[in-house]
């Protein structure tokens, strides 16, 4: 019985440890627009990133933020977040075949959701969050190549690579 109890208790123990080292979400957005879905995720371990998909697209990039530049765009959402008013969405504008979600795990009413068309008005916070959202997909998608990329590369002798862990790698043959 006590070694059950032991076990029990260790068990418990690893699953604690292993929820609290998880990264989580800082922010979130997810706009779709006619069928193509656009997910990009700020996480609790600096990386950002970026999904895409549709019928005929399916692919992920990430990048991970040096702690200076996580602290930097952790701060702008912060304080956004900290502003945002009663309405954050000035007009209920709908738009078809789009709509964007936007969720930020940050500041006094976190989480915060807001739902809207592309064509709403939005109040300062909320586009203020809304360009750091944009500036975090833009420097995940320029970043070292995805596995879309990957796949779609076709090589010749002669091109090199930089390699995810340092270095290069140069195509000598083609078989």
């Amino acid at each position: 019985m006590r070694v059950r109890a032991i076990f029990l208790a260790v068990a418990i123990l690893a699953a604690f440890e292993a929820t609290a080292q998880a990264p989580t979400p800082v922010a979130e957005r997810t706009s779709t627009h006619l069928g193509r879905t656009t997910r990009v995720s700020l996480f609790s371990n600096h990386v950002v990133v970026v999904s895409i998909r549709s019928d005929t697209e399916d692919y992920v990039h990430d990048a991970t933020l040096d702690y200076g530049k996580y602290m930097v765009y952790l701060q702008a959402l912060s304080l956004a977040a900290e502003e945002i008013g009663a309405e954050p969405v000035a007009s209920d504008i709908e738009s078809r075949d789009s709509v964007t979600t936007l969720i930020i795990h940050v500041g006094p009413d976190a989480p915060s959701i807001f739902r809207y068309s592309p064509l709403s008005s939005l109040s300062l916070p909320v586009s203020k969050i809304a360009s750091v959202m944009d500036d975090l997909q833009t420097r995940a998608l320029a970043a070292l190549p995805g596995e879309f990329e990957i796949m779609q590369w076709r090589p010749e002798i002669g091109d090199c690579v930089e390699l995810r862990q340092g270095g290069e790698a140069c195509v000598r043959n083609i078989s």
